[in-house]
């Protein structure tokens, strides 16, 4: 037999905002830092004086400069691959899937320096092809093989073509006064990607324009 007694509603989870609000200083801090530096040439003590708290706070949500780093880099990564998502919905094609993540890879550096910055310093293990990280890169990249649109590569290989070219791109906005427009090189970069992966030239051109003129025109 039910009982006719109302249920009593879960409580609401309260959150703190100053707490939040250290966090998120914390955070922000350690971005900039590691944006210039990697973790091993950072101090807890610079970072706490960074973001204008006690150092005490800083355990209090994080329990070492590892975990802390890790968050970072969790959470730009989060970000960036959100932004990927949203350009390649409903995009079929692994190749222009490719072009328009190195793209949008690009615009990301360009609009938040420091957090693309922090995310290139820490991505440690990027480069295993098993890696949680490269999770959706491994399935465009054995999707473009199975087609026949990615060829004389393996899964393997194909994946660290594609994070090579990612990496020395940004390398590139981050590092070196750049002269030629960013839609340029965007179009050039995911051009000699594709042709790297079996694309023929021709079409390696045509989809490096579009992703580019999409993302950053």
């Amino acid at each position: 037999m039910q009982s006719n007694k109302a249920r009593t509603p879960a409580a609401a989870v309260r959150t703190d905002p100053r707490r939040d609000r250290t966090r998120d200083a914390l955070l922000r801090a350690g971005q900039r830092l590691f944006a210039e530096r990697d973790v091993d040439g950072v101090s807890v003590d610079e970072i706490v004086d960074a973001a204008a708290v006690a150092k005490g706070s800083f355990y209090n949500h994080f329990a070492d400069k590892g975990v802390f780093a890790r968050e970072i880099a969790a959470g730009v990564r989060r970000d960036v691959e959100q932004l990927v998502n949203q350009a390649n919905d409903g995009i079929d094609d692994p190749a222009l899937d490719v072009s328009r993540a190195l793209c949008v890879f690009i615009r990301f550096a360009m609009e938040h320096r420091d957090r693309a910055r922090a995310l290139w310093r820490l991505n440690t293990g990027a480069t295993l092809a098993d890696a949680p990280i490269n999770r959706g890169l491994r399935e465009v990249v054995q999707r473009g093989i199975e087609r026949q649109v990615f060829r004389h590569v393996d899964v393997e290989t194909g994946i660290l073509l594609v994070m090579g070219n990612f990496v020395i791109t940004l390398r590139h906005v981050f590092d070196t006064p750049v002269h030629a427009p960013p839609e340029q090189i965007a179009r050039q970069m995911a051009a000699g990607l594709l042709r790297s992966l079996g694309v023929p030239a021709t079409r390696a051109e045509k989809l490096g324009e579009k992703a580019a003129h999409d993302i950053l025109g």
